[in-house]
Order: C-alpha cells, then structure tokens, then sequence
C-alpha cells in the first residue's frame, strides 16, 4: 500500500515537474517580451524612429536580476547615451540596465605596393 502510493507521487512528480517549470518558463519568458515592448515604444519615440541601437532583454530568474541590454555598432555610441535616458523610467525595479558598445572590428592592413598577376 504505501509502496505503491510512494511509485503514484515519484512518476507524478516526474510527469508534473517539467511541465509546472515550462509554464513558469513561459509566464517569465512573456514578461520578458512585454518589457521589451515598453522599451523598444519608448526608445521609438525617445529617437524620433528606428534606430541603430539593438534592445535584447533576458528573463529574470530564482538566482539572478533580469537584463535589458541595449547595443549599438561602434560608429554608433553616441545613442547609446541617448537610449539609456530615454529608458530608464521603462525598465522594472527587478531588471537591471546594461549598455554594451559594439567594437568595431580589427581590419587586416593593405599593402599600397602589390603587384597584379596576370590572368593568361
């Protein structure tokens, strides 16, 4: 009686565990994207239109704080200063702010003195 009641809570727990985190999961997940909503509207009309600053948010966990990150390419830092202003009043209290610049990317020197082969 209390083996078979033990073997009905273990496979319960095993079918039930997965799916209760999923739906947390997913309650987190659409959090999430509704901020990022309320950010993305904000740094719109913050900009006066489409920018070149790229707005990412992570979910929030047991163990840590959610993130907005915002990023812009190199030759474009100046938003980022612009975009984080703009923002600040969007992002929820358990969300923090991170601003990460884009570096632009190492190009190999040109040789000004290289000779063409010819194609025969």
């Amino acid at each position: 009686m209390l083996g078979g009641l033990i073997a009905i809570v273990v496979i319960g727990g095993l079918l039930l565990g997965p799916l209760l985190w999923r739906v947390r999961y997913d309650r987190r997940m659409e959090r999430a994207l509704a901020i990022r909503a309320q950010v993305a509207a904000a740094l719109f009309r913050a900009l006066d239109g489409e920018s070149m600053v790229a707005v990412q948010v992570e979910p929030s966990s047991r163990w840590r704080a959610g993130r907005v990150v915002l990023s812009a390419p190199a030759d474009w830092q100046w938003l980022l200063e612009l975009a984080w202003s703009a923002i600040a009043a969007h992002v929820p209290a358990d969300y923090e702010v991170v601003v990460k610049p884009v570096a632009a990317a190492r190009r190999a020197p040109v040789k000004e003195d290289f000779a063409l082969r010819r194609a025969a």
